[in-house]
């Protein structure tokens, strides 16, 4: 009897075993997880959802580990965290924006952007980077003309934390604009890599 016991334990237990190994597959078809996946979700009709929270709150997340995902509502945005920054913004397709002649635009903080200034050999348009941006947020400027283009980093506003502007040559720091001047291609990226640092993210530029 104790022998018989002893069976049907082991093979309760070998179905229990082999029950949890298929129940790391969610939604459709639970029975056929992909070799290499650790744990799957399939479904037709319905999608993810990972934790939603603000940028304050994913910023108080104690010591993040690599790989972690969330939501984020301030920038309505799926990001990231690298080991040592929030990235997210460079995810999302650019949109073209085509330079004016001259005047002022505003770059965006939420959109990642392609500025193309064509057919104007007699123009200086200056572009404004905005003073917080989504982390990873993605511009590149590109200037098909004899003409220069100005880019420049936001003016500072009086209680907020001012923006740092930096080169990848290190050339560069804390100047307030530059010139991107003919037939020439320049990338800009948005880090906010601390949240207690002086400044409220800094515009890295690869000059």
């Amino acid at each position: 009897m104790k022998q018989n016991l002893i069976i049907i334990a082991f093979v309760f237990g070998v179905v229990f075993t082999t029950h949890a190994q298929m129940a790391q597959k969610i939604g459709d078809n639970p029975m056929t997880l992909n070799p290499s996946a650790i744990f799957e979700t399939e479904s037709v009709t319905k999608g993810l959802l990972p934790p939603r929270m603000t940028t304050i709150q994913r910023n108080a997340i104690a010591s993040p580990p690599a790989g972690l995902v969330v939501y984020n509502t301030t920038t309505n945005l799926l990001e990231i965290y690298n080991g040592t920054i929030w990235s997210g913004g460079h995810n999302i397709p650019k949109e073209y924006v085509a330079i004016p002649p001259s005047g002022t635009i505003n770059a965006s903080n939420t959109q990642s952007q392609i500025f193309i200034m064509s057919n104007c050999d007699t123009c200086n348009p200056t572009i404004v980077l905005p003073t917080e941006a989504t982390n990873g947020l993605e511009h590149i400027i590109r200037n098909r003309t004899t003409s220069t283009i100005t880019f420049m980093k936001p003016p500072s506003v009086s209680g907020n934390k001012p923006v740092s502007f930096i080169a990848n040559s290190n050339s560069a720091v804390e100047a307030t604009s530059f010139i991107l001047t003919a037939n020439k291609t320049i990338t800009i990226v948005f880090f906010d890599y601390d949240a207690n640092d002086s400044f409220s993210g800094t515009w890295y530029f690869f000059d």
